[in-house]
């Protein structure tokens, strides 16, 4: 019977010091995992901090051009934190965690977690750069558009000035010749034009602009430039048509970088890229509450 008991309290007493070898062991594998992480928490602290100081919250959703309201140096300003200052701290944690192993499993279950949210960081970074530099662009390419819109009207009110102002047979005859050409060049122009207001998609109108109108625009600029003019009137006009036509080929460049931003703008979807920052957010603090609570039990 005294044997017995014996045996018993070996038994326990060898549980125990099992019990304790293997906490001893999961204290030692915690204390290397929270060593290896410390730089990356630190870059975590600061990435926070960072994110924290930046004012997202009414960056814009729907494109408006000449809404006044559109800080464009704020947004400037936001392009290059994001770039410049944020996304190099996600990149240095990337680089960091990429040489970190965890044996343990519960630690290993732990970590991938946070390599989940360190990787939605990145996309969402990402993502949010994409969308307000498109965002920045597409605005800065309808001021394009509006300015060369401007100086096309100004230009051909010069022009109609110098037309309306002749007042001999050889700028009469001249002038006729050069209007003559331009209402061909005009209408031809307007006639392709039409299709851009149509409902084809995007990718045909972009193609319609290369393919077509800008090299009938170069076939106007030469018909000009090949016409023999020798009055100082008529050669004013002509200058001042070639202008015009140089105008309408950075116009139509200009319509197909619009079309090209306000299609990012819609696979981006602002309202899609928001949500990330509160999904990571999640995620770090299930993982910081998991250690601390690992910690809390060790100490």
């Amino acid at each position: 019977m005294h044997n017995k008991k014996i045996s018993i309290i070996v038994s326990m007493v060898l549980g125990i010091l099992l019990l304790a070898g293997c906490t001893s062991s999961f204290q030692a594998d915690v204390e290397s995992y929270m060593a290896s992480m410390d730089d990356v928490h630190a870059l975590d602290s600061e990435y926070d901090e960072k994110m924290s100081q930046l004012e997202i919250g009414d960056l814009p959703e729907t494109l408006s051009p000449r809404n006044e309201e559109i800080d464009m140096e704020r947004l400037a300003s936001l392009i290059e934190t994001l770039d410049k200052e944020i996304m190099p701290i996600v990149t240095q944690m990337e680089e960091a965690v990429a040489g970190i192993e965890v044996s343990n499993e519960e630690l290993a279950e732990i970590h991938e977690s946070y390599l989940e949210s360190l990787e939605l960081k990145g996309t969402f970074v990402q993502q949010l750069s994409d969308y307000t530099e498109t965002y920045y662009m597409s605005v800065r390419s309808n001021e394009s558009l509006i300015q060369l819109s401007q100086t096309f009207m100004e230009n051909q009110e010069e022009r109609d000035a110098v037309i309306d102002s002749i007042s001999d047979e050889a700028e009469t005859e001249e002038m006729d010749a050069i209007v003559t050409q331009i209402n061909e060049n005009s209408t031809a122009l307007e006639e392709e034009a039409e299709m851009l207001q149509q409902d084809e998609s995007r990718a045909e109108k972009m193609e319609h602009i290369d393919e077509v109108m800008l090299p009938l625009i170069n076939e106007h600029i030469q018909s000009l430039n090949e016409m023999n003019l020798e009055t100082d009137k008529g050669v004013r006009v002509r200058s001042l048509t070639l202008e015009m036509y140089y105008g309408f080929e950075k116009y139509y460049e200009e319509r197909k970088n619009t079309m090209q931003y306000n299609e990012q703008l819609q696979e981006l979807q602002l309202q899609n890229i928001l949500p990330l920052r509160e999904t990571y957010q999640q995620l770090d603090q299930e993982y910081y509450d998991q250690l601390n609570e690992i910690e809390s039990e060790l100490s």
